[in-house]
């Protein structure tokens, strides 16, 4: 099994990060996409890009402030995705783990190449929340 992890300290408690990762508008500007998110376990997520691509999830655990995980339907090889904020004294860690199921199809050269743009969520909340947008490194995979 493939992982990719990424992680962030967003100066905000969970309860101010949370809504980028659940209410759609908000996610869209972190993806860059238009999304719908219906954020209960078996609730289906759409992301639709400018260029006409367009992924499918389903969601699979939710945890209020705390944990989202789904998985995109089209991925092969089958991908899930898992985002965990926990609070620490700088605010909230935002960490993101992705991991790649590799199977028969793994031999052929298929692999994930996911690109979290975590520091771009992380400057979007710190802007609505605090007024502010910092100076961060991009983290992507």
């Amino acid at each position: 099994m493939a992982t990719v992890e990424r992680e962030i300290t967003i100066p905000a408690t969970p309860a101010e990060v949370w809504p980028a990762l659940t209410q759609s508008d908000e996610v869209s500007v972190w993806f860059g996409a238009d999304v719908e998110l219906d954020v209960r376990p078996g609730g289906r997520a759409v992301f639709r890009w400018s260029d006409g691509t367009e992924r499918h999830a389903v969601v699979e655990e939710v945890e209020p402030e705390h944990r989202l995980s789904f998985r995109w339907l089209e991925a092969i090889p089958s991908t899930r995705v898992e985002i965990t904020l926990d609070e620490v004294a700088e605010g909230t860690r935002v960490r993101v783990v992705e991991q790649a199921a590799f199977a028969v199809r793994a031999t052929a050269g298929v692999a994930p190449a996911p690109r979290w743009p975590v520091a771009r969520m992380a400057v979007d909340r710190r802007a609505a929340v605090r007024g502010s947008a910092p100076e961060l490194a991009a983290i992507d995979a």
